[in-house]
């Protein structure tokens, strides 16, 4: 049947150029860590908490709660929005999972149905009565999954058997539907159930075109513009010399149509952090606060720097509580800047190999910083505690460490192809802004609690640092570790293979 062998064939070109598109998912832009870890105290439990973001919108959250004790008897996991409209109105809880074989660890299983914005809502039962966290989450879909061989060779055969099936169907009506029993087909008969397998040849290839271009398009668009997250991108220029002004770029349709520069608010008490980390040897790092200009634009005061090719990432945190990472490099001549002042801060390590792994820092005042790591590899994709203790010239425990913007200490990780960038707290990846949007629409802890109670305090912290984290893929990384030592701002860095 020549009409139903030329349909067959369309619908094969449609329905593998379908297949095609689904099975070439983009690659996974985000540059920061997909997951989420926190770890902090609801009530008198301390909690250690990681949640797996799903990689499409909507999917399963997996949720794991690990207490330091055995007073716990029940913890239930819920989601909601992060803020405004919803945010107190938590739906029914999901009773969390106690593993049989760790009794300290519990998980669950959350859908994440929207994006922007969410928080899980974390309740605890135990001996010491009823306590309750809010994890702030951003959800976003990071990717388009592919299709399973499988699943698209059997969607194949089964669409071309279907066109084929309904040419036939309609060419056997018009042919023989109106025959008496018996009765012989007449090569009238004949070219009538022709001229309807013609025509509904043309319907079905019509129909398969229009439903696939569709399709394609609605995935353009998906990955393209409304819903695959992907790092805005920065529009970065040098002016008077040693100024860096900061945009987004012009070609970013996505990070123009959101806007997401007409609404920020302060985190750890600035707009934005700003990072340049020279690349490749990844030997330099800065960590600038740039002020922001009455067209919304950025601009900070360079200090000096070595010429190069500089890596740019900025972290801001909009009014919803979204943390956005912005991408973007520049090449950089020398610079005479003017001297780092307030929590601006800047380190240089040697260059980054792919046999560097170290796990002591001496400083140039003799700043001894000891990352405490257990002797097995570390794996991709593993919740664990970064430990670090900051030691005087001597080995000994340093007493005067102190809070720097409001935390024990600041850590920036990147992989040496620079697809991953994150940057973390000993409270964990959660924004500290974000943290208390949550706490505020809850009756957590940290309720109540704002930027000005956890700025610098002249009492001296504990020298030891720990920061939950997981190495989001495997990879050689970087880590910069930064404290204050009395009223001097450090920079340790650390290197390891993740595997």
């Amino acid at each position: 049947m020549p009409v139903a062998t030329l349909n067959a064939r369309h619908t094969f070109v449609a329905i593998l150029a379908v297949v095609i598109l689904l099975c070439a998912a983009p690659a996974n832009a985000h540059v920061g860590s997909p997951n989420v870890f926190y770890e902090g105290d609801a009530g008198p439990y301390h909690l250690f908490v990681t949640v797996n973001v799903p990689a499409v919108i909507p999917g399963v959250a997996d949720v794991q709660i690990r207490a330091d004790s055995n007073d716990i008897r029940q913890v239930t996991t819920a989601v909601t929005r992060l803020a405004g409209a919803g945010s107190q109105y938590a739906p029914v809880p999901d009773v969390a999972q106690r593993s049989p074989i760790d009794p300290h660890l519990f998980t669950s299983s959350l859908w994440l149905m929207e994006y922007g914005s969410m928080r899980v809502l974390i309740n605890v039962a135990g001996v010491h009565g009823a306590a309750q966290m809010s994890v702030p989450v951003p959800s976003a879909a990071r990717r388009m999954l592919p299709m399973p061989p499988a699943l698209g060779a059997l969607l194949l055969t089964l669409a071309i058997a279907l066109g084929i099936g309904a040419i036939s169907i309609v060419g056997g009506a018009a042919r023989e539907s109106r025959l008496a029993p018996g009765a012989p087909v007449t090569p009238e008969l004949k070219r009538r159930g022709w001229r309807a397998m013609a025509i509904t040849g043309v319907l079905v290839a019509a129909i398969f075109y229009l439903a696939f271009a569709w399709w394609s398009a609605d995935a353009r668009s998906y990955a393209a513009v409304t819903k695959l997250f992907k790092p805005p991108k920065l529009a970065l220029t040098v002016v008077d010399g040693n100024r860096l002004a900061i945009r987004p770029s012009p070609d970013d349709k996505v990070w123009l149509r959101y806007k997401v520069m007409d609404g920020i608010v302060p985190d750890h008490g600035h707009l934005m952090h700003l990072f340049l980390v020279r690349t490749p040897a990844l030997d330099r790092i800065w960590h600038l606060h740039p002020s922001r200009q009455p067209d919304g634009s950025f601009i900070d005061a360079l200090p000096s720097l070595e010429p190069g090719r500089y890596a740019v990432f900025a972290d801001i945190v909009d009014q919803s509580g979204f943390p956005w990472t912005l991408v973007g490099s520049i090449d950089l001549p020398q610079i005479s800047g003017t001297p780092l002042s307030g929590d601006d801060s800047g380190g240089d390590a040697p260059a980054l190999t792919p046999s560097s792994d170290s796990a002591v820092d001496v400083l140039d005042d003799g700043t001894r910083v000891v990352w405490h790591r257990d002797n097995a590899s570390i794996r991709s994709n593993a919740p664990m505690i970064l430990r670090f203790e900051v030691q005087d010239q001597n080995g000994k425990p340093a007493t005067d460490v102190k809070p720097y913007m409001g935390m024990a200490a600041h850590a920036e990780i990147i992989s040496s192809d620079l697809q991953v960038f994150a940057h973390i707290h000993p409270s964990g990846s959660v924004p500290m802004a974000s943290l208390m949007m949550a706490s505020t629409n809850s009756s957590d802890s940290m309720a109540g609690m704002n930027m000005s109670d956890m700025n610098i305090n002249a009492a001296p912290i504990s020298p030891e640092l720990s920061m939950p984290y997981g190495f989001p893929s495997a990879g050689h990384y970087r880590i910069f570790l930064q404290f204050k030592r009395a009223d001097k701002i450090e920079t340790a860095h650390f290197d390891t293979a993740v595997n």
